[in-house]
């Protein structure tokens, strides 16, 4: 008997000193086979009965083989996986690079996002360092807006007229968050200029501008969970992250109220035309928007 060759009996009948034990390759080790009693018979669905159908060996894995779907390997196309990571990591670039260079800064963001008296201070004190960076985390929040809202508008399924899962998406929803800032800080330059507000107008700016960066930060982990994570289930993501940036709407909304209202001589009433004009109306555009 070879190595690595088990002996099988041609006969229904195996001797007790047959097969002692066999040789396995690459091993020293010897593994003795059961024993049995002269004129022990094999049952009829024993593989050692006819050694034709496993060609020589046992087969303990028969059953259980992974089949192929394809004959050649498959690419997994999602749309953004040669370009969404390097957006993203360039966005925590950015954070990193103003935590360690803007310490200062970015840590009195965090605490006037509670603190009203903070964001007056900081926008009276405002200077050209800090101007810098403020556009840093003015890009950043447009960047990963963008990317939750094209990873949102694959979720649901949202048809933008032909444009693609690709990058022109992306480019498309940064375009339009970008030039819908751009649009409402200047009406609310002007608005301030004709109403001679434009202290109580910069504080409101730095309000949103304070909102949108703390939302952010906290939205770069959801989008990176809802691009990479196997374990959590995007549309639970999404859904969370619509309540945070519903919360967020509020909150800006509530500070804007307070504000309006600690200016003296400053009409509810425009307060009360400004928030639905500016604020509430385009929300319900969008919303009817993306769910006709």
């Amino acid at each position: 008997m070879q190595d690595s060759t088990l002996f099988i009996a041609n006969s229904p009948t195996v001797l007790k000193e047959a097969v002692k034990s066999i040789s396995v390759p690459y091993q020293s080790a010897k593994y003795d086979l059961p024993e049995y009693s002269i004129g022990y018979t094999l049952p009829s669905t024993d593989s050692m009965l006819n050694p034709s159908l496993t060609n020589g060996y046992i087969n303990l894995f028969a059953g259980h083989e992974l089949h192929p779907l394809h004959q050649s390997p498959q690419t997994i196309d999602n749309g953004y996986q040669g370009w969404f990571f390097p957006v993203l990591l360039f966005v925590l670039v950015i954070y990193t690079w103003l935590r360690i260079f803007y310490n200062k800064y970015f840590n009195q963001l965090i605490q006037a996002f509670l603190n009203t008296n903070l964001t007056n201070q900081m926008v009276r004190d405002e200077n050209i360092l800090v101007q810098r960076a403020s556009i840093l985390l003015a890009l950043t929040f447009n960047i990963i807006a963008a990317l939750f809202l094209y990873l949102l508008s694959i979720e649901i399924g949202w048809n933008l007229g032909g444009i693609g899962n690709g990058f022109n998406r992306f480019a498309f929803f940064i375009t339009v968050v970008s030039a819908s800032y751009t649009f409402k800080f200047l009406i609310l330059k002007i608005i301030g200029w004709l109403f001679d507000l434009d202290r109580e107008m910069a504080t409101y700016i730095f309000n949103i501008f304070l909102i949108n960066n703390v939302l952010g930060l906290i939205l770069v982990p959801i989008v990176a969970l809802m691009a990479y994570s196997p374990l959590i289930e995007p549309h639970f993501l999404a859904i969370l992250s619509l309540w945070l940036i519903g919360i967020a709407f509020c909150y800006r909304l509530f500070r804007g109220l307070v504000s309006g209202l600690a200016v003296s001589g400053f009409s509810p009433l425009y307060l009360f035309l400004y928030l639905c004009t500016l604020e509430i109306a385009p929300l319900l555009v969008l919303i009817r928007i993306v769910n006709p």
